[in-house]
């Protein structure tokens, strides 16, 4: 049971108008297997069903207390599964773009002892990484390094760079938007070369 000051202690939830008050914990209990089954099958073969579970209650019990008992609680828990797994399944597609743009270098990298050419590959596309990455605003290069390459959230961002969480995503989005057109652009003229 967590302490009386864990964000996690809620007070109790209506299901319905007539239903008895329900806690948090009897809540997880009820729907963790309803909830890991709704990710499974709406996030597909890539997405991790426990990540979600573990997403949807932090929602849960931040918003337990705003739960009002106008709908029933499972429909209520499908909204929060819903919106959850569509992040993820956006988060997994842009990691995996992020990740063809980028596979030769971590191809590259991998191996134990390259040969000339493969030594000279790898520091072609690092160059063209580089030079894709040097081409955007300060601001956009630091929230993409720290986003793709270092693993950080954006609330995390936004404390580094002392600006607002919605600001980083903004930033972010800008940022590969103009990483993919800079990656192209550059591609596109050493085709001509």
């Amino acid at each position: 049971m967590p302490p009386a000051s864990s964000p996690l202690r809620r007070p109790p939830a209506r299901m319905s108008g007539l239903d008895p008050p329900l806690s948090f914990e009897a809540l997880c209990r009820a729907h963790a297997d309803q909830i890991a089954r709704w990710a499974a099958r709406l996030g597909g073969p890539g997405l991790e069903p426990e990540e979600a579970v573990q997403e949807v209650f932090l929602i849960v019990a931040r918003r337990l207390g705003e739960f009002r008992g106008d709908a029933k609680i499972t429909t209520w828990l499908f909204r929060i599964t819903v919106r959850v797994v569509a992040n993820q399944r956006r988060a997994l597609r842009r990691r995996q773009g992020w990740a063809r743009l980028t596979r030769r270098i971590v191809d590259q990298t991998a191996t134990a002892d390259p040969g000339p050419a493969a030594q000279m590959e790898q520091a072609e596309a690092t160059r063209r990484f580089y030079r894709a990455l040097d081409e955007l605003p300060e601001r956009h290069r630091q929230v993409l390094v720290l986003f793709e390459l270092e693993d950080m959230g954006t609330e995390e961002i936004a404390g580094l760079v002392e600006r607002p969480a919605t600001t980083v995503r903004v930033w972010l989005h800008r940022a590969r938007r103009g990483f993919i057109d800079a990656w192209r652009r550059n591609q596109r003229l050493e085709d001509q070369e």
